[in-house]
């Protein structure tokens, strides 16, 4: 393994068969749509060999620890064999208002089938994002993250169309979500922009932290900063979807803890974190190089619990 430099605060190891499967310059929407096909299509065994292509990648380009989201268990097994610590949090989407505390025991109960892990090798819960989850399983998850002593991990105010869609209930994400039929009947929206709305529900904390956040206000940081939440970016994604303001500068000047991450190969290149720092300049002009820097580096894991 190449010397530790980095830290990967962000990666979907079991979306790794997936690289190039989409070209870039696709609406979100449309994206999500070609995904959730791809991954139907492929075998296990393809989704296993590219995760374990994909750890390797992450050792050879200087990754010392990463934070994996895993929906399947492809990820988890993966990172037995992995040289550095991970955390593997276990993504729960379920959208029956009336089962959200039963989808997280399943979830606990996934975690316990996983048996003994190596050393290297903890456990996080990621309910998706606010938009495939529901104010019970937040709930609930965020009961059983405090009883766990695991961190929380959840995909939030990534898209304009998430915020339309949670602040007016229109939009080309809530008509996805209502085309194929998974949003529960009668769904109403809670009026909220994605970030209150996860505070309203009581998930933010220190031990909680939200991925991407390209769609944030003034309050949003305001309320991340009160609660102290931490943030993840990924700026090969950022790219690969030609959005808007990057929002790095934002957030380290508000005082909130930042990381970056790579995202998965279905959205991004490589996952080379020395790559992520030069597109994050690149996306931040006049922000100071080791600033940027610092919220790769290997050093932060430390504020996960990984001995550096």
């Amino acid at each position: 393994m190449t010397e530790a430099l980095y830290f990967n605060a962000h990666c979907h190891l079991e979306l790794s068969h997936l690289r190039g499967a989409v070209p870039p310059g696709l609406a979100f929407v449309d994206w999500l749509s070609h995904i959730v096909t791809l991954k139907r299509s492929r075998s296990p065994e393809e989704s296993r060999a590219a995760a374990a292509d994909a750890i390797r990648e992450l050792s050879q380009s200087g990754t010392g620890a990463v934070l994996d989201i895993d929906a399947m268990g492809t990820g988890n097994a993966a990172l037995r064999d992995a040289k550095f610590p991970a955390i593997s949090f276990t993504e729960i989407i379920d959208f029956d208002p009336a089962l959200g505390a039963w989808a997280v025991d399943q979830t606990m109960e996934r975690q316990r089938e996983y048996g003994d892990l190596p050393d290297t090798l903890r456990l996080g819960i990621s309910p998706h994002a606010p938009y495939t989850t529901t104010p019970r399983l937040l709930r609930a998850a965020a009961s059983k993250a405090a009883e766990y002593r695991q961190w929380l991990c959840i995909h939030a105010a990534e898209t304009p169309e998430e915020t339309e869609m949670f602040v007016g209930g229109t939009g080309a994400l809530h008509d996805y979500l209502r085309d194929v039929a998974v949003l529960p009947p009668g769904w109403k929206p809670p009026e909220m922009r994605p970030v209150a709305y996860l505070n309203a529900m009581g998930v933010l904390g220190p031990r909680t932290l939200l991925a991407h956040l390209n769609d944030i206000n003034d309050d949003d940081l305001r309320t991340l900063r009160e609660k102290q939440t931490r943030a993840v970016v990924c700026p090969g994604t950022h790219v690969y979807f030609d959005r808007g303001e990057f929002p790095l500068r934002r957030l380290l000047d508000t005082g909130i803890p930042t990381y970056i991450g790579t995202d998965s190969l279905a959205s991004n290149e490589a996952l080379n974190m020395a790559r992520e720092v030069e597109l994050a300049a690149a996306l931040s002009p006049g922000l100071d190089r080791k600033r940027i820097e610092e919220c790769a580096s290997w050093e932060r894991a430390a504020d996960f619990g990984f001995d550096v």
